[in-house]
């Protein structure tokens, strides 16, 4: 399908918001779960034939066949920067909505955890409960204050803000923060996507706190529908899971992290 970009705003130094229409009212295509991903063509021809995956942000319009989408980009590499050089009616191949979302509580009050452009499928999941009219905390982690996401203050449930710098909220990494928080008892699950040094903390906490978690892994995926195998990575129970069909939202507890795989600690 093909999308059609509307505007282009940067909320901060090599970050920008993407929102796009889709042309034909997306060809009847439904719309994303928060956590779903779409496989985005950045242009370039044969030197760059391979997909860059995005996680939906938010999603808009699909019941009025008027379907929009959003998606966060830091640019990173060629693809990312020709995508946040795009002007305003510039069309983009998109083929999604691909992999496994998050399975969204219906009740009881879930802490969500955000880390960087993780952000992304965690602000999704949190329009879905302010939707809802639903409870819920909310902690996101950024480097620096400069890559603070003004737009957080619009939701409605609770935000709590760390950075590594201190500029903005408490001082500090994310992972730090999601101990206390479980001490209260008052969280019936926790979803979270970033890093995966942040994610494996949040997991280790989650785990002694004996609350159900969800996370959703970042990994390269070249084609996003199981076939090249390129994000394929070990399972707790001996087997391979591959992030792009199987995820890219897992149970906590499915995930073989990197000091059990031997190659480090986790991080915070």
């Amino acid at each position: 399908m093909t999308g059609i970009l509307l505007k282009r705003d940067q909320v901060a130094p090599g970050i920008n918001i993407l929102e796009f229409e889709l042309a034909r009212g997306g060809n009847g295509t439904p719309p994303p779960l928060p956590g779903q991903f779409y496989n985005i063509d950045c242009g370039g021809g044969r030197e760059h034939l391979l997909r860059r995956p995005l996680s939906a942000h938010s999603a808009s319009g699909f019941a009025d066949g008027e379907p929009r989408l959003k998606f966060m980009v830091e640019e990173v590499g060629w693809g990312t920067r020709s995508l946040c050089s795009l002007m305003p009616e510039s069309l983009v191949s998109m083929l999604g909505p691909l992999g496994r979302g998050f399975q969204v509580p219906n009740e009881g009050k879930p802490l969500l955890v955000a880390g960087g452009l993780g952000l992304a499928p965690i602000f999704f999941v949190a329009q879905e409960l302010d939707r809802r009219r639903a409870d819920y905390d909310l902690l996101a982690g950024f480097s620096i204050g400069e890559r603070y996401y003004r737009v957080l203050s619009d939701l409605y449930g609770n935000v709590e803000v760390f950075t590594e710098d201190g500029t903005v909220g408490r001082k500090g990494m994310v992972s730090e923060g999601v101990g206390g928080f479980l001490e209260s008892g008052e969280y019936s699950a926790v979803l979270a996507c970033g890093p995966d040094g942040m994610m494996e903390a949040v997991a280790g906490h989650v785990e002694r706190a004996g609350v159900e978690c969800q996370v959703s892994l970042v990994s390269r995926m070249a084609c996003g529908i199981g076939a090249c195998r390129g994000c394929v990575r070990e399972g707790r129970r001996g087997n391979t899971i591959c992030v792009c069909t199987d995820g890219p939202v897992f149970d906590s507890r499915e995930v073989v992290w990197m000091s059990r795989r031997g190659v480090g600690g986790p991080i915070g």
